[in-house]
């Protein structure tokens, strides 16, 4: 009789973490619920397009030798490299073996699980329905839901930064089967958004500058970090080479650096003033040098996408070198750029980019996506947003002095992962979406302090 009385209890424990567990990922999944329809993007497209030519491509593999393979290899040719084929792929096959629901409930799962690990770590001995707490107070209360509902590799940024800070946080050992997982969250973030790789190249030196102990009597921790990053990397090596023959991690990446310097002003200049001597194809679009990054590089009437394959190819070889170029002739220009750019990205984190009504029809050859305009609703939200984080950040300082040594490492990681981010928009178009899917880092550090402060605070009265 105590054994059944004992499994009947553990059963009932093991349904009550179910359904706290389902609690959290409906939560993250509430604007989709909302929206009765995935969140997409103009982007999402280019990501499922982008899975099925990755899946054509594998199948190429096995047609070469059959004499077929042709067309494929024609196809990925023509994909824009720079979208990762690894979100790709984790769009595209989600959406056509089930639905593209299963792609964001993924995400949640995702989230959940690697913000359990994290409330598990800094409060130990908590009950498990305040770690659902936790959770669904971020899904209500910040951007986390609307990135993860998004169907972007946004959440992923985020997801590679704690896994990060978990990592190197002095809190003790997740065991054998947590590096694991950890390691896999890392690399398998890194590779789902081309910025992420600066981006974790950087929070592995701030952790090695603020964190106190020895790098050497932490070795292990950072061992895993780099295995995961170099782990990473080689995945998108092989990609650009497997798929497009290049040794790079960004293979066919459209020239953004030369948009960016355009409208930024120093490539401008420069080629106004050494066109048609240097020789360069750019020479060739004079009339087009005042077009807007995106208007450059997208639109058909624009410069990139209009141009033909050889010509796109000499585009792609011109880019880094205009950038340089202009940059050293024009520094002071370049650098207030950079600068405002920056400062630009770090302020603009509404959720002006995340549309609702929208979504999306599809097939397993294509995608239509019906995206509305921006809503009047989506400024009350952002300005709650902004409250919310600066009224965070005021709490954090004001607790800095009596936190412990982990939770103050942890919050000079999440605050780093934020400044990279805005570093990210020095050369690249600062867009809100950007800042959102990290700034929730924020308000989700100062809640995990308060909820240590409120149990702290609870075990000196008892």
């Amino acid at each position: 009789m105590a054994l059944i009385r004992h499994s009947g209890r553990t059963s009932v424990e093991y349904l009550n973490r179910v359904l706290l567990f389902i609690c959290e990922i409906a939560s993250l999944c509430l604007p989709a619920l909302i929206n009765q329809a995935p969140l997409v993007y103009p982007d999402t497209r280019s990501y499922f397009m982008g899975g099925r030519a990755a899946i054509e491509k594998v199948a190429g593999l096995f047609a070469h030798h059959a004499g077929g393979g042709a067309s494929v290899e024609a196809t990925v040719q023509k994909a824009r490299g720079v979208r990762s084929a690894f979100y790709a792929l984790f769009t595209y096959i989600p959406a056509v073996s089930v639905s593209l629901w299963l792609v964001i409930v993924l995400q949640a799962i995702i989230v959940a699980s690697v913000l359990r690990l994290l409330f598990r770590l800094a409060i130990p001995g908590r009950e498990r329905w305040q770690t659902t707490a936790f959770i669904v107070a971020l899904a209500l209360l910040t951007t986390v839901s609307w990135a993860t509902c998004n169907v972007m590799p946004d959440i992923f940024t985020s997801i590679m930064a704690l896994c990060i800070a978990i990592t190197l946080v002095s809190w003790g050992e997740p065991g054998r089967r947590g590096w694991f997982w950890l390691t896999l969250g890392i690399g398998g973030s890194m590779v789902m958004h081309m910025t992420n790789l600066p981006i974790a190249l950087g929070l592995l030196v701030v952790g090695g500058v603020m964190i106190r102990k020895p790098i050497w009597h932490k070795r292990h921790r950072y061992m895993v970090v780099s295995q995961a990053i170099i782990g990473g990397v080689a995945a998108m090596l092989v990609v650009g080479v497997v798929g497009f023959h290049q040794w790079t991690i960004a293979p066919q990446s459209p020239p953004f650096l030369l948009a960016r310097s355009l409208q930024d002003g120093p490539g401008r200049l420069y080629l106004l003033k050494h066109c048609p001597q240097i020789g360069l194809d750019m020479c060739k679009h004079l009339d087009k040098l005042d077009l807007p990054t995106e208007k450059f590089i997208w639109d058909d009437d624009g410069v990139y996408s209009a141009a033909s394959p050889e010509e796109e190819a000499q585009l792609r070889a011109e880019d880094k070198g205009i950038y340089i170029a202009a940059a050293l002739e024009h520094p002071w220009m370049q650098a207030a750029a950079m600068a405002r750019n920056a400062f630009v990205q770090l302020i603009t984190f509404g959720i002006y980019e995340y549309y609702i009504p929208s979504w999306a029809e599809y097939t397993t050859s294509d995608m239509k996506l019906h995206i509305p305009d921006q809503a009047p609703w989506q400024t009350v939200i952002s300005v709650v947003e902004y409250g919310i984080v600066f009224g965070s950040l005021g709490f954090i300082a004001f607790s800095w002095r009596t936190l412990p040594l982990p939770l103050r490492q942890l919050a000079i990681m999440m605050i780093a992962t934020v400044l990279l981010e805005a570093l990210a928009g020095a050369i690249s178009e600062p867009v809100p979406r950007y800042e959102a899917r990290v700034i929730w880092l924020i308000p989700m550090t100062a809640l995990l302090i308060w909820f240590s402060s409120h149990r702290a605070w609870h075990l000196n009265r008892a």
